[in-house]
């Protein structure tokens, strides 16, 4: 095909204007030289010399003779023609000269080539234009409108042949030069082949042609580069580059494997740049040190453009693919800055530049949060809240902040603003959390009403979650019955027995006691609420002689018990039923109250003294009559107080009056203080240590058994002081132990007491003293699941002081109908001989 096509009616102008040069004189005879010359107008003597010398027939005058030169050297070719064809009609016989004939025909047909070119019609240019001769230049005018018009009518073929002819066959150094410039743009890859192959361009010291035959070799060779690249052979395209030494074929061939392989293109547009390429070459080698990395190399590039400004974009480009790099590698203060000088540097960039930045920031952010650098992940993630593409994100990574480093209230207000303007599942999750956490999970739920979305179910989640962590498992059951699989069976009906013996030492037939206590039981569930009905059947011996101190009494009962924020519990029974006394009523009540960490409890009760036979269940008198069965009521507070560090501190204030069948009234106060430290160890529930302080001090002491007396421990004046250790394993296993362990210096003070004193003689006065010593309790429990619906217990506790020993142990079974799939503190068995311990709110 031809390439370049130029703009024909440029070329015909330019073609034109010679062959209006041309045709302004005579062609002169063919001498062998290339070029145009001058024919001349015949003068009045050249006539008169002819009219000597010959006699010529009748010819026309000579003013009509030049009449046809003036025309002809007007342009006016066809008046000229018509003028010699009338000339002739009138002097038949008269001879046209040779060089007039010739001036009218060759100018004539000049103007018909001219008119040619100018409609553009190639076929009539090429049949007007004479047949070029063997081994002979043709005149200039004729060459270039045959080039026209060969390359007009698209005449692959005739164009190859055409130059080839001319460039073998013309002298003239300017006109080759010109040929060759031109053929370079309008030849094909074969054409322009055949060219190069010229010995006599190739060979040729003149500048001109030189030049010329440069550019035909860069353009043969571009054209054989466009036609691999075409193919795909990008090998062979880089090839023809490397060779040629061309520079804006290199940099052709740079911007070839840019795209795909940029590390080969980048010596294509160094070698381009050291050959005189232009800034847009030094464009692509930014590009390709940008594509691969080397940002250090693209600033090296731009620094060496004559005008580093003009890069600003790529500079911007720079800096935001080492924003990235420095962001991966975890350099997040670095990578925002460089991302920051990027918008700056180019606007257009500003939107990924933004989030290269707030990203980098929140990854340092996420970084110090992992770490437990709460308040770094805070500064942090503020400062990438600035940026509007992870704003969000940022001020969730800083409510997290908030909520890990205690705030729970400021993290609460964070996630319900972020809540409020999306509620997503992200800050419905943190707002429930923190707000449990600041007690605020009501004001959670009131919005999770007003705004819906995923909070409702969030916040349920939190009340079953906070359950389930403070033990309160029917509730998290209640709440959440699909979440917590270990909770299974939690809410079954159970049957429960225990045994449980015990060995009190003291004196015979008074506070010596030896024997067991039977408990049957049957629990139920409803809801966040346990329901229990059982009887406890006691067998005694306090070793008087001849059995007088054996007793066989029931204590039939009725508990129940609420979880929640604030706990419940209850518990009213019999005591003793079935024994010599008549049965009394024994009752408590309690209710513990969460604040947050701390928590506060309250009990009012109706409880027997278990400190001997007489006062537990009462026992005939030396005269025949039924006394004893004390009942002590009275309330308790109890407060627990979080310090903070796995620290707390308990505090505790009691009073009660105490009654007997025919028994002393006497009144006691008691107090108590400790502190314990939390020990973090994995499978416990909890571990504490720690010092406590108890005082207690009754109006009268009644610990005898004459007539009158309760048979109770009743010191005016006891203090104790020790360290105890309180543990149990973690709930929701298989297995459960709890332990409980003091040992204390104790000191007693009692006051010696009447003989008998409801009695007008009351007689003498009997014990009172002062004694001090050592004393040390444990009281360890266990239960194990041995299967899905059987559950075992045991229990032992030994107390040894100056006053008294006592030593329990029992064993239980739990059959489950249903299954449990794991064990709740609630499945450790009560102590029948404890009255404190038959409830826990």
């Amino acid at each position: 095909m031809i390439r370049g096509a130029p703009s024909l009616r440029a070329a015909i102008v330019g073609a034109g204007a010679v062959l209006i040069a041309g045709m302004g004189a005579q062609a002169a005879p063919d001498t062998g030289r290339e070029g145009v010359f001058s024919i001349g107008i015949p003068t009045a003597d050249m006539v008169e010399e002819t009219r000597e010398a010959l006699v010529l027939p009748s010819r026309p005058d000579e003013e009509s003779i030049q009449a046809v030169w003036a025309l002809g050297a007007e342009g006016k070719w066809e008046e000229a023609a018509g003028h010699l064809r009338a000339l002739r009609g009138r002097h038949e016989l008269w001879q046209v000269p040779a060089s007039l004939a010739t001036f009218v025909s060759s100018g004539q047909r000049d103007a018909q080539i001219r008119n040619a070119l100018a409609v553009e019609d190639w076929a009539g240019v090429l049949s007007l234009l004479p047949a070029p001769q063997a081994g002979v230049c043709e005149r200039a005018d004729y060459l270039w409108a045959r080039a026209d018009a060969l390359q007009g009518a698209v005449h692959t073929t005739g164009l190859q042949t055409f130059y080839r002819r001319v460039l073998t066959t013309c002298r003239d150094p300017a006109l080759v030069a010109a040929l060759a410039s031109r053929a370079a743009s309008v030849l094909d890859a074969e054409g322009l082949a055949a060219l190069v192959g010229i010995p006599e361009l190739a060979n040729s010291d003149d500048p001109g042609i030189v030049k010329a035959y440069t550019a035909l070799v860069e353009a043969e060779v571009w054209l054989r580069f466009g036609a691999a690249k075409a193919d795909g052979d990008r090998e062979a395209a880089g090839a023809l580059a490397e060779r040629s030494g061309d520079a804006r074929l290199l940099a052709e061939a740079g911007w070839m494997f840019l795209q795909a392989d940029a590390a080969r293109s980048e010596p294509y547009f160094r070698k381009a740049l050291a050959h005189g390429a232009d800034e847009e070459t030094r464009r692509g080698l930014v590009m390709a040190a940008l594509a691969l990395g080397d940002h250090a190399g693209a600033r090296a590039a731009i620094s060496e453009a004559s005008a580093p400004p003009h890069f600003a974009d790529l500079s911007a480009l720079a800096d935001l693919g080492e924003a990235r790099v420095l962001r991966e590698q975890g350099d997040g203060l670095r990578a925002a800055e460089l991302a920051d000088r990027a918008a700056k540097l180019d606007p257009a960039l500003a939107s990924q530049a933004q989030l290269v930045s707030g990203g980098a920031l929140l990854d340092a952010a996420g970084r110090a949060y992992d770490q437990g650098d709460f308040a770094a992940a805070r500064t942090l993630a503020r400062k990438a809240a600035t940026y509007p593409p992870v704003r969000r994100a940022a001020e969730l990574r800083a409510a997290w902040a908030e909520l890990q480093s205690g705030d729970a209230e400021l993290a609460a207000a964070a996630f319900s603003d972020l809540y409020l303007a999306a509620p997503d599942s992200e800050s419905a999750e943190g707002f429930a959390l923190a707000a449990q956490k600041a007690g605020k999970l009501e004001s959670a739920a009131a919005i999770a009403r007003a705004v819906g979305g995923p909070l409702g179910g969030k916040v349920q989640a939190q009340y079953a979650s906070a359950a389930f962590y403070t033990g309160d498992y029917l509730t998290a059951r209640a709440l959440a019955p699909d979440t917590y699989a270990a909770l299974e069976g939690v809410d079954h009906t159970l049957y429960r027995q225990t045994l449980t013996l015990r060995e009190q030492d003291g004196a015979r037939g008074e506070n010596k006691m030896t024997g067991f206590a039977s408990v049957t039981s049957i629990e139920a569930v409803r809801g966040v609420s346990r329901y229990e009905a059982g009887v406890a059947i006691y067998k005694l011996d306090t070793g008087a002689a001849g059995g007088a101190g054996r007793e066989t009494f029931a204590a039939p009962y009725l508990s129940w018990s609420r979880e929640g924020e604030t706990s419940l519990a209850a518990r009213i029974g019999l005591l003793p039923a079935g024994g010599g006394a008549e049965p009394a009523i024994t009752g408590e009540v309690a209710a513990m109250q969460s604040f947050g960490k701390h928590s506060g409890e309250a009990r009012v009760f109706v409880r027997p003294r278990t400190d001997s036979l007489l006062a537990f269940s009462g026992e005939a008198n030396a005269l025949g009559e039924e006394t004893g069965r004390v009942s002590e009521s009275g309330a308790l507070v109890r407060g627990r107080f979080d310090i903070g560090g796995g620290r707390a501190v308990q505090a505790e204030v009691s009073a009660a009056s105490l009654d007997g069948r025919g028994t002393v009234s006497n009144s006691m106060m008691s107090a108590g203080l400790s502190a314990s430290q939390t020990i973090a160890a994995d499978g416990f529930d909890y571990l504490v240590t720690g010092p406590f302080y108890q005082f207690q001090s009754y109006d009268r002491n009644t610990n005898f058994f004459s007539i009158g007396h309760g048979g109770y421990f009743s010191p005016q004046q006891f203090h104790r002081a020790g360290w105890s250790v309180n543990a149990r394993t973690q709930a929701l296993k298989d297995w459960i132990v709890k332990a409980d362990g003091a040992v204390a210096f104790e000191s007693v003070r009692e006051d010696a007491s009447v003989e008998f004193p409801l009695q007008s003689d009351q007689g003498a006065r009997i014990g009172g003293g002062h004694s001090s010593g050592i004393a040390g309790a444990l009281d360890l429990a266990l239960v194990r699941r041995l299967g899905p619906e059987v559950i075992v217990s045991a229990n032992l506790s030994a107390t040894a002081s100056k006053a008294f020993e006592d030593l329990r142990g029992g064993i239980g079974f739990v059959w489950v109908p249903g299954g449990r799939a794991a064990l709740v503190p609630s499945d450790l068995a009560t102590d029948p001989f404890s009255p404190g311990s038959w409830i826990r709110p």
